[in-house]
């Protein structure tokens, strides 16, 4: 990383940088762009759960990430019935068995 160490600011900068990289060792600096409203609504949801803006965001992606690996499970499922379906009455009697303790209607 070539950063400009001339000035006084350009040096603090420097290291706030290295003492960020050094004592955070498993974490990475991120930039992104929000839409005001977004970033509104997590400004206010933060500060009633007392979270820091990382931690929500943190949180908020681990969900996403685990909600999409939830969906390929869920496709590679679909793909493997679709390449070896159930026979019928494979698939008739788990249904009878399934519904035998229901209410009839």
């Amino acid at each position: 990383m070539e950063v400009d160490t001339k000035g006084a600011k350009s040096r603090l900068a420097v290291v706030a940088i290295q003492r960020y990289e050094n004592g955070m060792k498993n974490v990475a600096k991120v930039a992104v762009s929000l839409p005001v409203s977004t970033l509104k609504s997590l400004e206010k949801a933060r500060l009633r759960l007392k979270k820091t803006r990382s931690a929500v965001v943190v949180e908020a992606l681990q969900r996403w990430l685990e909600a999409e690996q939830l969906g390929d499970d869920d496709k590679r499922y679909v793909e493997g019935y679709l390449k070896r379906p159930e026979s019928s009455v494979k698939a008739e009697a788990i249904a009878r068995a399934v519904t035998a303790g229901w209410e009839k209607w």
